[in-house]
């Protein structure tokens, strides 16, 4: 017998369209939620090195102390706040590890996480292996993608005991004001709430946005806890490392349940990210111009498809465009495009948000331009029966 808590997690309905592009050859692939860069050569090489000068065992469970420096120093650099690389960082084995450990040694059986639609699917899947009660507020489409407050302090209650930001958010692309951080952690002190503080996509902006951190904020390391990742920032998905930030009486409860699941994250890739946070940066910054370049050419070839709308997204590498006018479903929809287009992205009712499509612009410019060619045919030619 299965445990009753995955079986209260559903599979993703993303693996539905990835079904369905498996039966043709000439899918164009635009649902992917990594970058298409190769780990810069750097970087890279320092984990052969690694490897190498066989650093193949065991690392410390709390993460390689000269990586929880770097980290300690990116922080106060960054955002000019004070971590101590001893007690308040913890290396995990990717982004999606160091979310898991947080819900899990913060959220008890019948807790409430607040988490903002439309929302990154991990987060409610989370919440559900922990028990808890995942409490949705939607987000308005003409107001950015921005979240108001006033809308979450509605739904707070005695038993609120975790709220999620993301920012730069996925799949929206929008990136959180200061001021609006500032008073959902206004939020967070009045009722005794911990932000779980997302900032995986920090480093990709655009337009001139600067991206705020909740930890900058005064009073913010008792009510906030940053997950982060060096696999958006430097290409390096498949290396698996990601870290909590946190103040040291929760970060010790995370090491516990970190220790349980992964003893210590890969040790040359730890190797790696010390070079990448120590090393030049202009493999960042290269890859961001190149990501700014696709995102103009994707919003300029969805605007131009009657019935699509999309607005510029300050951040990531996401649009999340509107295709309500179309009429369609937007499962339907994605499977549609799929079978008659071989175009590949995300329905928004996968992340609870109907009547919207998440495409990644972390392609080639001639991927994009194909892509708008294919389904601006298919929209044209999309049979009345499809529509709801």
């Amino acid at each position: 017998m299965l445990a009753d808590r995955i079986l209260a997690v559903q599979r993703s309905p993303f693996y539905s369209i990835m079904e369905l592009a498996a039966t043709r050859e000439d899918c164009i692939y635009l649902q992917l939620g990594e970058p298409d860069f190769v780990t810069p050569k750097h970087i890279a090489e320092a984990a052969k090195k690694a490897l190498d000068e066989g650093h193949t065992h065991y690392g410390p469970d709390r993460g390689h102390p000269e990586l929880r420096q770097a980290i300690a120093e990116k922080i106060q650099k960054e955002y000019g706040a004070t971590y101590h690389a001893d007690e308040e960082i913890l290396v995990t084995a990717g982004g999606q590890a160091a979310l898991h450990i947080a819900v899990m040694a913060l959220a008890n059986p019948g807790d409430e996480i607040i988490i903002l639609l439309p929302h990154y699917p991990p987060y409610l899947g989370n919440a559900q292996l922990a028990g808890a009660k995942a409490v949705f507020v939607k987000l308005k489409s003409e107001e950015g993608f921005i979240p108001d407050p006033a809308e979450i302090a509605k739904v707070i209650t005695p038993k609120s005991k975790i709220l999620i930001v993301l920012t730069p958010n996925n799949p929206t692309g929008s990136v959180y004001p200061k001021e609006t951080l500032n008073a959902i952690l206004e939020l967070a002190i009045e009722h005794n709430i911990t932000l779980i503080s997302d900032e995986v996509y920090e480093h990709l902006v655009f337009d001139g946005v600067r991206h705020e951190s909740l930890l900058s904020l005064p009073d913010a390391k008792d009510h906030v806890v940053q997950v982060n990742s060096f696999s958006k920032t430097y290409a390096m998905t498949g290396l698996r490392v990601g870290y909590l930030a946190a103040s040291s009486d929760k970060l010790i409860h995370f090491l516990k349940y970190h220790h349980t699941v992964n003893i210590s994250a890969n040790v040359p890739s730890q190797m790696a990210c010390i070079t990448a946070l120590k090393g030049p940066q202009d493999c960042v910054e290269e890859m961001r111009l190149a990501y700014l370049k696709r995102r103009d050419l994707l919003v300029e070839g969805l605007n131009d498809i009657p019935g699509i709308h999309c607005e510029s997204p300050k951040g990531t590498f996401f649009a999340f465009a509107d295709i309500r006018e179309l009429g369609v479903p937007s499962l339907e929809f994605a499977q549609y495009l799929v079978k008659e287009a071989g175009v590949v992205l995300t329905n928004g009712s996968g992340f609870d948000y109907e009547g919207f499509i998440r495409l990644s612009y972390a392609v080639e410019t001639e991927t994009i331009l194909e892509a708008m060619d294919r389904m601006k045919k298919a929209v044209a030619e999309m049979p009345a029966s499809l529509k709801a």
